[in-house]
C-alpha cells in the first residue's frame, strides 16, 4: 500500500496535526487562537504561519478540509487526510473474504448496514476476521461502545500457544483469502493489556504481510513500548494507530512524551467530555447509562476469535438498541479447542448463518424505514438518511411496482409474492424468474425477513 504521505511532507503535516489536535482536545485553545492566531503560535512553539493553519469549514457532504491557501502546508494536510479516507476505503474493499457463500453475505450486511444506519456506515470497514489476545479489558472506559467487560485472562505467548496461533491465522487465510489480514489484534479489549503483543504481532505479519491497527487507551502505560511500535508504523507509512485520550491531563502527558512527527500516524481521540471534540457512540455502557441507542462502533462483519477464552463469534453491526445493545449482532458462538477445531467451527458457521437465497417459505418485506419510487426504468429505494439504491427496472416497470407494493405491505412468504405476481400475466410465466427478482433485492440488504435472519 502507498504512504500517506510523503516523508519529506511529514514534519509540516505533523505539526498542522498537533495544532489541529489542540483544538480538538484542550478546553479553551479555540477561542485563543481565534482571538489572536499568530499570538497563538507563538505561544505554544507551532513552527507554523497562519496561512498553514487556516481551512474553509466543511460544507454539507464534504469529507476533507478545504484550505484556504492551497500553495500552502495546509494543502499537503488536506491531502493528508483525503489519503486517509482512501485507506479506510481500501480496507473496506481488501477485506471482501474470498469465500463464495461469506463474500455474498459480507456484501450483503454492509448494505444492509447502509439501509438501517444511513451514510455513517462510511466509517465501518467490516473487517471479516480479527482476534482478541486477552478476555475482557483493565481500562473500563465508562463510554465502550462493546461493553468490555473485566480483564479476566490473557493469551501468553508459548510456544504451544504460538504454534496455535499461527496455525490458527494460516487455517482462516487458507478459508476467507487475504481478507483476513485486514483485521486488528483487538476488539472488546486493549490490546496493551497483552505483555507478548509483538511477539504475536511479528506471527500475524508473517502470515499476512500486513500490519493490524492499534486503537489504545493506554499509551502512556508503557511510553518505552509506543515509541517502539511507533517507530515500525512510521517507517511503513501505511498504517493508522489511534490513541483513546481519557482527560486533558493525558493530553498534555501525551504532547510532552511523544513529538507531532512521531505521532503523525497515529490519531487522538478526544474521549472526555470537556474536550471541544468529544463525541461518544450511544452503544454498550454509553448507551446503558444514558438510555439513548442509536449508534455502533462495531466494524467487524464476520469472525472474532478470543485466543484467551477459545472462543469464536460471528457478528455485524446495528444500530444500537436493547435488544442490541453492543451494536452488533452476534449470530453465534461457540468454543473451540485447536486450530483445526476452529476452522471446522467457522465452517460450520458460514453454512448454517450465510444462506444466501430465500427459501418459498421465508416471510420478507422491504426494510420499514425505507420508501421507494419508480421513474426513468428505474427503482430508487431511500431511507431518510442520505442513502439510495438504484435497481433498474428497463421496461418492467408494471412488474417492479406491484412487487415493491407487495413488498410494503407487510410480511408474506417469497411463495405468496411470486404467486400474486403472476397474476398480472396473460401468459406462462416462469416463477423461477420472480423467485431471482426477490433473491437479487435481498442480496442488496434491503429485505428483512421475520426470522431475523440477516
Amino acid at each position: 500500500m502507498k504512504r500517506l504521505a510523503e516523508k519529506e511532507d511529514e514534519y509540516k503535516i505533523s505539526w498542522i496535526k498537533r495544532f489541529m489536535e489542540y483544538e480538538s482536545l484542550i478546553p479553551g485553545f479555540h477561542e485563543e487562537e481565534a482571538a489572536d492566531p499568530e499570538a497563538v503560535l507563538k505561544k505554544y512553539g507551532f513552527p507554523l504561519t497562519v496561512q498553514e493553519i487556516s481551512f474553509y469549514s466543511l460544507r454539507e457532504g464534504e469529507r476533507m478540509m478545504r484550505p484556504v491557501f492551497p500553495g500552502s502546508a495546509a494543502q499537503k494536510y488536506a491531502d493528508f487526510m483525503n489519503a486517509k479516507i482512501g485507506y479506510r476505503d481500501a480496507l473496506k474493499e481488501a477485506g471482501i473474504p474470498s469465500h463464495p457463500a461469506m463474500q455474498k453475505w459480507h456484501r450483503r450486511q454492509r448494505g444492509r448496514c447502509m439501509a438501517e444506519l444511513g451514510a455513517r456506515t462510511d466509517a465501518l470497514v467490516h473487517i471479516p476476521f480479527t482476534l482478541e489476545l486477552s478476555d475482557g479489558c483493565s481500562v473500563g472506559c465508562s463510554f465502550c461502545g462493546l461493553n468490555a467487560g473485566k480483564l479476566k485472562s490473557l493469551f501468553r505467548f508459548t510456544d504451544e500457544n504460538a504454534a496455535l496461533f499461527r496455525s490458527a491465522l494460516t487455517g482462516v487465510k487458507e478459508l476467507i483469502g487475504d481478507a483476513a489480514g485486514q483485521g486488528t489484534m483487538y476488539f472488546a479489549s486493549e490490546p496493551m493489556d497483552n505483555p507478548d503483543y509483538e511477539s504475536f504481532l511479528k506471527i500475524y505479519r508473517e502470515v499476512f504481510h500486513t500490519t493490524p491497527q492499534i486503537t489504545t487507551a493506554a499509551a502512556m502505560r508503557n511510553p518505552e513500548r509506543m515509541h517502539r511500535l511507533l517507530k515500525e508504523i512510521n517507517e511503513e507509512g501505511t498504517t493508522v494507530y489511534r490513541f483513546s485520550v481519557l482527560s486533558e491531563a493525558l493530553a498534555q502527558q501525551i504532547f510532552a512524551e511523544f513529538t507531532p512527527e512521531e505521532l503523525v500516524y497515529t490519531e487522538l481521540l478526544p474521549q472526555y467530555k470537556e474536550a471541544p471534540g468529544s463525541a461518544f457512540a450511544n452503544s454498550g455502557r454509553m448507551a446503558e447509562a444514558n438510555g439513548i441507542y442509536d449508534n455502533t462502533i462495531s466494524c467487524v462483519t464476520g469472525f472474532v476469535v478470543n485466543f484467551a477464552n477459545r472462543t469464536v463469534r460471528l457478528t455485524s453491526p446495528t444500530s444500537s438498541s436493547p435488544k442490541y445493545p453492543t451494536g452488533e449482532i452476534i449470530l453465534g458462538r461457540e468454543s473451540f479447542a485447536d486450530a483445526d477445531n476452529l476452522i471446522e467451527v467457522m465452517r460450520k458457521m458460514i453454512s448454517t448463518y450465510m444462506s444466501n437465497i430465500i427459501s418459498p417459505l421465508d416471510r420478507v418485506q422491504l426494510r420499514q424505514n425505507l420508501t421507494w419510487n419508480i421513474g426513468n426504468n428505474e427503482v430508487i429505494v431511500q431511507n431518510n438518511k442520505g442513502v439510495r439504491f438504484t435497481i433498474k427496472s428497463g421496461d418492467q416497470t408494471d412488474f417492479y411496482r406491484n412487487l415493491m407494493t407487495l413488498l410494503s405491505s407487510g410480511y408474506h412468504t417469497k411463495r405468496e409474492i411470486v404467486a400474486e405476481l403472476i397474476k398480472g400475466y396473460d401468459q406462462p410465466v416462469m416463477t423461477h424468474t420472480f423467485h431471482y427478482c426477490i433473491n437479487r433485492l435481498w442480496e442488496l440488504g434491503i429485505l428483512e425477513l421475520e426470522s431475523g435472519k440477516i
